[in-house]
Parts: C-alpha cells; sequence; structure tokens
C-alpha cells in the first residue's frame, strides 16, 4: 500500500494513562485492536477531507503560483489547491497493519513533496504553440510583445511550499483517545 516514496503519519496513544490502565486490566482481550485502529483510520480520512476542503488547517496552505493558475485555467481547470485532477486526494487511504498499527497516507510520489515542501527540478524542454501558429506573450521587462516559433525553456528548479495534509488536528487526538477508550471498557465488560 504505502511505500517510502509517499507520504504516511502516525501517533501513538500508549502514553495516556487511562489507556495504559485499560490495556492492561484488559490483558489478552486488547492484543487485537483492529477495531479502534479501523475507526480511527476513517476518523482520519474524514480529517484530512476537511483539510483539502479548507486548503490547509489549522494554518491555510500557501498560494498557488500566479504560473500554476495561468497553466490550470488555460486547461479549463480550475485553482483549487492540489485537487487539480483529485488524483492525490484519491489515494489517501488507511489500512490496518496489524493487530496494533493502521497506517494513514499515500503511496503517490508527488505528494511528498507538498506534504514537506522542497525543490524539484523541471527538466529542459521546447514549448512549441499548440492552437496557434506562433506563442505569443508580453515580456514583462519592456512590456512589448513578444512572438515566437518556438522557445528552449533551460533546465530550472522550482520551489514548492509545505502544504501539509496528512496531519492530526487536536480534536483528532482527542478523538482517537476516545475511540481506544470506548473500545477497551467494552472489552473488559
Amino acid at each position: 500500500m504505502m511505500t517510502d516514496n509517499g507520504a504516511m503519519i502516525g501517533l501513538e496513544i500508549k502514553n495516556n494513562e487511562e489507556i495504559r490502565a485499560l490495556l492492561k486490566k484488559a490483558g489478552n482481550k486488547a492484543k487485537d485492536l483492529r477495531i479502534p485502529l479501523k475507526r480511527s483510520g476513517i476518523l482520519m480520512i474524514r480529517s484530512i477531507d476537511k483539510n483539502f476542503r479548507a486548503e490547509g488547517r489549522p494554518k491555510r496552505w500557501a498560494p498557488l503560483s500566479p504560473m500554476t493558475i495561468a497553466m490550470r485555467r488555460k486547461k479549463g481547470r480550475g485553482a483549487k489547491i492540489l485537487q487539480d485532477t483529485g488524483h492525490g486526494k484519491g489515494s489517501i487511504v488507511y489500512k490496518v497493519v496489524s493487530n496494533q498499527k493502521v497506517q494513514i497516507g499515500t503511496n503517490v510520489g508527488y505528494m511528498k513533496i507538498h506534504q514537506e515542501g522542497g525543490s524539484i527540478k523541471i527538466p529542459a524542454r521546447d514549448i512549441f504553440p499548440v492552437k496557434a501558429r506562433v506563442l505569443h506573450w508580453v515580456d514583462p521587462g519592456t512590456g512589448e510583445d513578444v512572438f515566437a516559433m518556438h522557445v528552449h525553456q533551460k533546465e530550472r528548479t522550482a520551489r514548492i511550499p509545505q502544504r501539509k495534509f496528512l496531519l492530526f488536528q487536536e480534536d483528532d487526538k482527542q478523538n482517537i483517545v476516545k475511540i481506544f477508550i470506548e473500545y477497551l471498557k467494552e472489552v473488559i465488560k
């Protein structure tokens, strides 16, 4: 499911005193925690979806660059951050991988750079007109119209700002603790 190419998050709750006491009291009945792990995974998928809808929370993500917005509009797409095609957002899943562990994340490689931020190399390329005979733009320095049959763009480095979409909100942490406490109390009965 998730590999080193993608992005993942994790949370340990074993330091919670109430949970530790309930685990001790439950003994062998608490060896298999797949049910609360699954509930926690579902809770986190919903929380991550809220992060996308809000375009970052509690802190909003850095806005898209003007170049990205222009490219998207040219293709008839919107300007929602990290949601151009929906592929990255749709790749975020949870998986209960053992009796004691759930993984939440994505194996889509480009999502890691958005989660962490960083630089990417854009290879050199030639740009040719697609729907016209020539390329046209306005030179930002002189304000003059420029026309060309093709343009060679040199290799360059682009900075991708951190847009953390995989994170535990404070209420997520509290709700996960509640999920485990309720489950363990039920197991002990």
